[in-house]
């Protein structure tokens, strides 16, 4: 009395060139796989895809950690620059009015 139990995966099968497809085009038919073989095969497919696009996401998240980090470091290099020239224009006014005050005197 020992009953297989047979398994099933429906597959969506590309048919033309999808890139060319205009957004009307009917979508394929999907089609039923029932071999363990083709089910994993798809399975394992689709996996290295999505490990694929996974791979690709960390370096454009590596890369954009990376310039922001840039960024940060020339933003803080340009407020000391703008530090030190605040400080001078305070000391330049403070001499220019000093001045002023001396020469009225």
């Amino acid at each position: 009395m020992s009953e297989q139990v047979q398994a099933t995966a429906v597959v969506d099968a590309p048919v033309g060139n999808q890139a060319g497809d205009t957004p009307t085009a009917p979508r394929p038919q999907p089609q039923t796989i029932a071999d363990p073989r083709q089910i994993a095969a798809v399975v394992m497919a689709r996996m290295n895809l999505i490990n694929t696009k996974k791979d690709e996401l960390t370096i454009a998240i590596k890369g954009l950690t990376d310039l922001t980090q840039q960024l940060v470091q020339a933003y803080a290099a340009q407020m000391q620059v703008i530090e030190q020239f605040t400080t001078r224009l305070k000391a330049v006014e403070e001499a220019a009015g000093a001045k002023s005050v001396n020469g009225q005197a």
